[in-house]
């Protein structure tokens, strides 16, 4: 119950993110396919606690400002934001390309950081989005750097939806890929996950845990600057690694 409260309470936010405009407990009731009486529960408790306000008695509701400050003084002092984003943004500046640092989630891959590439023509995703691991530049380069157990743990539960028609469809197929990355020192997803689309990416410790970084673009890019979205990866990898120090003493 605890965990379908919480997952409730995300989605009536997420709601306004996407409607941007108040609503009625009615008619969020339905848009969320909840029982009225549950939503209006959900809704008075968030009312109580000063995250949502009525624009009048029984009416519309819309947010406070109150989770935007919540959330601002949280990222204020995220330590990875702090120590590593500077670093992720010097290589968007470096390559041009976005830049994206996540971590395995379960047999995904979650994005905790992401900074777009300024290109007209560029790759975009939202913070918080989970992706494939079959089909993941940065699952690959975590993946491989896992140690033995752990890592057959994961590939004995891991399957291969075809996304693409370039997309990894066997365990065969993607120990191969896992192997070629680390023969070349980088792993990559060449239209894996989305047509015409190529990522690079390395794995780094951070807190004791593994992320990875990868660059992320149009594929016709990537192919006239590969070696040099690589050696610029690889450099940001190592300052990375040279403030993980700080983060622990944080």
């Amino acid at each position: 119950m605890t965990v379908r409260t919480a997952d409730r309470t995300l989605d009536i936010f997420e709601s306004f993110a996407h409607r941007q405009r108040p609503i009625t407990v009615s008619d969020l009731a339905r848009e969320l396919s909840l029982p009225t009486s549950t939503c209006f529960a959900l809704v008075r408790t968030l009312v109580d606690r000063g995250f949502l306000y009525y624009l009048r008695p029984r009416g519309a509701f819309y947010p406070t400002r109150r989770l935007s400050m919540v959330a601002d003084a949280i990222a204020h002092h995220d330590p990875i934001a702090q120590h590593v984003r500077p670093l992720l943004e010097a290589l968007r500046d470096a390559t041009g390309e976005t830049v994206i640092l996540g971590k395995l989630q379960g047999l995904g891959v979650v994005y905790l950081e992401i900074i777009e590439s300024r290109h007209a023509v560029r790759y975009t995703m939202t913070v918080g989005s989970v992706r494939a691991l079959h089909a993941s530049s940065i699952g690959k380069a975590i993946v491989s750097a896992m140690e033995d157990e752990p890592r057959e743990r994961l590939l004995s539960q891991l399957r291969y939806p075809k996304l693409t028609e370039h997309t990894i469809r066997s365990r065969a197929q993607y120990v191969k890929s896992l192997e070629e990355g680390l023969a070349r020192g980088y792993w990559t997803n060449v239209g894996e996950s989305s047509p015409d689309i190529m990522g690079v990416a390395l794995p780094v410790r951070i807190f004791g845990d593994l992320y990875g970084i990868n660059l992320v673009g149009p594929q016709s890019r990537f192919d006239r600057n590969l070696k040099s979205y690589v050696d610029a990866l690889k450099a940001t990898i190592r300052k990375v690694g040279a403030v993980r120090t700080a983060l622990y003493d944080d």
